[in-house]
């Protein structure tokens, strides 16, 4: 059973009735997680919402979501009178605040979630081994999110993400959650998979401002796909040699993330979550092998639970 809540402005806390249809969206990063729910509602009631900003959703004994309210309605017609209530994850609070412009001699993990994530009342988990960046710059007109991303992986190679409780997780994904093993006993309704060329790099240049220093890394197995696609990044004079690698080596992990895409649906709700493994077996299909969950859909309507997974490679920066 799913039961959902508010929190209003003045810390008040209002249960939604049962709810009839909800949908909820999970992914790593952008666009953040995201929630509609419509329940029956009660006539005379229709500004008890205004003031509700945060919401709260648990399946089965289990918080599922922990998000900001972005909109609601009340809507009567002939389905009968009920509310529809529709928001994002807690990371809509990073993305929607414009950071202030700093130089940081020394950033640490420490200065970052104290500057851009603390002040919006989020907790962090994890983080700890993220390595210090000298000389880290928040330029003008940037998110919290973009700061935080920017620290996290682009300087440390972790993926930052909020877990369903509404935390900054600024760890790698683990293999704590176990692998989901999906065969045809798990009522598979569709499957889709799609290899997408276009926005993959072949071959990264970095080379220093001035100097015009370079250092190149490439993709081999893309080389030899035929893949041809080179970009060119440029770095303060200041940037070491080992700094350029791992410049080069991000763009190239980065742009092939999302090469490789295994959809898969099947009924029940909430069957795997982002960063956990899955190990396909269908029958039929020719891309089976293990995965990661990249993204993860789940709703309940007219035709019952459903879960949807987009799948990437293991290895891949989900």
């Amino acid at each position: 059973m799913m039961e959902c809540w508010v929190v209003l402005g003045d810390g008040g806390r209002v249960t939604l009735p049962e709810t009839v249809r909800w949908e909820f969206c999970y992914g790593t990063g952008v666009p953040c997680d995201s929630f509609f729910v419509r329940c029956l509602w009660e006539s005379g009631q229709e500004r008890l919402m205004s003031q509700a900003c945060r919401f709260y959703a648990r399946w089965e004994g289990e918080q599922v979501f922990t998000g900001v309210v972005d909109e609601f309605a009340c809507v009567c017609g002939g389905e009968g009178l009920y509310l529809e209530v529709s928001g994002r994850g807690m990371a809509a609070l990073l993305l929607d605040n414009e950071a202030m412009p700093a130089q940081y001699q020394l950033a640490t993990r420490a200065d970052i979630v104290a500057d851009h994530v603390a002040p919006y009342g989020i907790e962090t988990v994890g983080g700890w081994a993220l390595p210090a960046v000298s000389g880290f710059t928040v330029a003008s007109g940037v998110s919290e999110w973009s700061v935080v991303h920017e620290f996290a992986c682009y300087h440390g190679g972790v993926v930052p993400r909020f877990d369903r409780l509404g935390r900054l997780i600024l760890d790698g994904h683990g293999d704590d959650g176990g692998s989901l093993r999906l065969s045809d006993g798990l009522a598979v309704t569709g499957w889709e998979y799609r290899e997408e060329r276009h926005g993959v790099l072949s071959q990264v240049a970095v080379r220093r401002r001035s100097s015009w220093d370079t250092q190149w890394v490439s993709d081999p197995q893309f080389l030899a796909e035929g893949g041809s696609a080179r970009r060119v990044v440029t770095v303060p004079n200041t940037t070491g040699s080992a700094a350029m690698r791992y410049s080069g080596d991000y763009q190239l992990r980065a742009s092939r993330s999302s090469r490789v895409r295994l959809t898969v649906t099947a009924a029940g709700a909430f069957l795997a979550w982002p960063g956990q493994l899955v190990r396909v077996e269908l029958s039929g299909c020719g891309a089976n092998g293990l995965y990661r969950v990249a993204q993860t859909e789940t709703a309940c309507g007219p035709e019952g639970l459903s879960t949807t997974l987009v799948l990437g490679q293991p290895d891949s920066m989900i």
